[in-house]
């Protein structure tokens, strides 16, 4: 949780548990960014590879 997400929960929150940035998903987040979601009606379909679009789905 962010620090912002703590300030939000209040003092009352007491079950944190602060660990240091040492950047081991760095790799991971970064590919988590790159999923491009596209809204379709009332649901989303997120693709990997926005350039590989399949235009058959609903």
């Amino acid at each position: 949780m962010a620090r912002s997400d703590l300030d939000r929960l209040g003092s009352t929150f007491t079950r944190a548990i602060p660990v240091e940035d040492d950047g081991m998903f760095d790799g991971l987040l970064a590919k988590l960014d790159e999923i491009h979601i596209d809204p379709l009606g009332k649901g989303a379909v997120m693709r990997a590879c926005p350039h590989e679009r399949n235009d058959d789905l609903p």
